[in-house]
């Protein structure tokens, strides 16, 4: 499970741009979309501050940042971040669960479809259950992915539907 952590952690992280708000005393984030979350829901404390039009690397630690220049700043609100996007619970918890083979085949089925493992923005996933849901979206595109298991054969098959028609079956052995 550990290798597989590391390997998302550094295939193509993808980055999201958003605002930082002071709340009450409590600080929080802004995402594009103008939805609001924690900074503890964040999977990295590390940053990026917008300052004079450039990027500057930080941690953040609780209502401060520790700039890569050693200044410690303290969240005013409004600051523009970068922050590294994590994956959702379910979608992760497919990804730990599937037999070693079928991990980085999920993860090239993906990028074959012009989508990222951080692209899921739904996810619905019990392994004792027959089916589990996933859904995608970037840009104008979705992606849609059924997950069956078959337990008494012990088998898992993955249906992906592009929204522009394209359509991927893979089935994996999970004894």
């Amino acid at each position: 499970m550990e290798k597989r952590l590391k390997y998302l952690q550094h295939h193509r992280q993808k980055w999201c741009n958003g605002y930082l708000l002071i709340e009450n005393g409590h600080c929080l984030i802004e995402d594009e979309e103008g939805d609001i979350m924690l900074p503890e829901s964040l999977q990295s404390s590390m940053i990026c501050l917008k300052e004079n039009d450039r990027w500057t690397k930080g941690e953040w630690l609780g209502s401060m940042i520790l700039l890569e220049n050693g200044q410690l700043m303290e969240i005013k609100g409004g600051e523009a971040i970068q922050y590294k996007a994590s994956l959702s619970k379910g979608w992760l918890d497919l990804l730990m669960f599937v037999p070693e083979n079928a991990f980085y085949q999920i993860i090239d089925d993906i990028e074959q479809l012009g989508f990222s493992v951080y692209d899921c923005v739904f996810s619905s996933f019990y392994p004792f259950h027959a089916v589990s849901f996933f859904q995608f979206s970037r840009d104008t595109q979705s992606l849609a992915l059924q997950c069956h298991h078959h337990s008494t054969a012990s088998q898992i098959q993955f249906e992906w539907t592009t929204s522009d028609g394209h359509r991927l079956i893979s089935s994996f052995d999970v004894t």
